[in-house]
């Protein structure tokens, strides 16, 4: 009886954190470590080498590694089919990826939707929530450092209601 106990008391403590179906809302800031100092060439170095864009190699912050979380960002579409989207990458700016240099890969997330979802308005500020992985993805505009699959979107609310 006193470990049944000890079992239920435990499971009280614990079940609210396994169970949440809450995500923690995070700022781009978060996906870079701390001790990580960007060393990127100038922009006139850049123009200057005749060099093909290429992502910034940058480390990610591995204890948000299989995190529930919540971003805010930009979508550059992957995968789409009109104005339904599946994958894309997520970015802290607009227009990050169609200018040179792209973001430091710990600046993108690769997102794959569940199912398609309707963009009404593909350059609008989104927020994105799913579990996200510290894992590398290779797209066609740049490399991702993290990943998020079977995520959720819903568009940024301005009313201020």
């Amino acid at each position: 009886m006193k470990n049944l106990r000890w079992f239920m008391v435990l499971l009280w403590i614990v079940s609210p954190l396994v169970f949440s179906s809450e995500y923690r809302e995070v700022s781009w800031g978060d996906l870079v470590p701390k001790d990580w100092l960007q060393n990127a060439p100038t922009e006139q170095d850049f123009f200057e080498s005749g060099l093909e864009p290429q992502t910034i190699e940058a480390p990610v912050v591995a204890a948000l590694n299989k995190q529930k979380l919540k971003i805010a960002g930009y979508i550059l579409p992957i995968k789409y089919s009109g104005m339904f989207i599946s994958e894309f990458l997520l970015v802290p700016t607009f227009g990050a990826c169609i200018h040179t240099p792209p973001p430091p890969e710990n600046q993108m997330i690769y997102v794959s939707m569940e199912e398609p979802v309707e963009i009404a308005t593909p350059w609008a500020p989104v927020w994105v929530s799913g579990l996200l992985s510290a894992q590398k993805s290779q797209t066609k505009f740049a490399t991702a450092g993290y990943q998020m699959k079977g995520a959720n979107l819903e568009a940024m609310d301005f009313s201020g209601q």
